[in-house]
């Protein structure tokens, strides 16, 4: 009965190894092997739906993105600089992104509004493919709002 009592705890030390083991090269990801890549990771371009003249909607329309390397780009007339975020904050539109792309999330949503304005997010995998996630009004949508303020917090007004 011990002998069994050892092969069992013996068993179980091994099973939390490899499972920290495997926690681990989990939770490191790679963060700086994804950012190897260049260019952009996401774009998400607001564009208002009203009346006004050209060049008014011509600086109306706001370009922010995300890029490969780990930066958010909020432009703004007083400054386009990019910001570093932090890891986490990356891999959580990285991993927005792929599922997003990949189980086709927005395919059916859309929102019945008349005015104010709407948003195309869109995703370049690594091989630069552009896949565009959605496009529409997307008030209502938490998923995406919390993805825009994700972004938006490293503007530098």
């Amino acid at each position: 009965m011990k002998s069994l009592a050892k092969v069992i705890s013996v068993f179980m030390i091994a099973v939390m190894a490899f499972g920290m083991i495997g926690c681990s090269k989990a939770d490191r990801f790679d963060v700086k092997e994804l950012q190897q890549h260049r260019g952009d990771l996401l774009v998400i371009v607001s564009q208002p739906q009203e009346a006004m003249p050209v060049e008014e909607y011509d600086k109306a329309v706001v370009r922010m993105s995300v890029t490969y390397d780990g930066c958010a780009n909020n432009p703004n007339p007083f400054n386009n600089s990019k910001v570093k975020m932090p890891d986490d904050e990356y891999l959580r539109i990285y991993n927005f992104c792929v599922e997003a792309a990949a189980d086709n999330r927005f395919a059916g949503y859309s929102e019945d509004i008349c005015d104010g304005t709407t948003y195309t997010f869109t995703y370049y995998d690594t091989e630069g493919n552009a896949h565009v996630l959605y496009d529409g009004y997307c008030y209502d949508n938490k998923e995406l709002q919390d993805i825009m303020k994700l972004i938006t917090k490293y503007s530098l007004d």
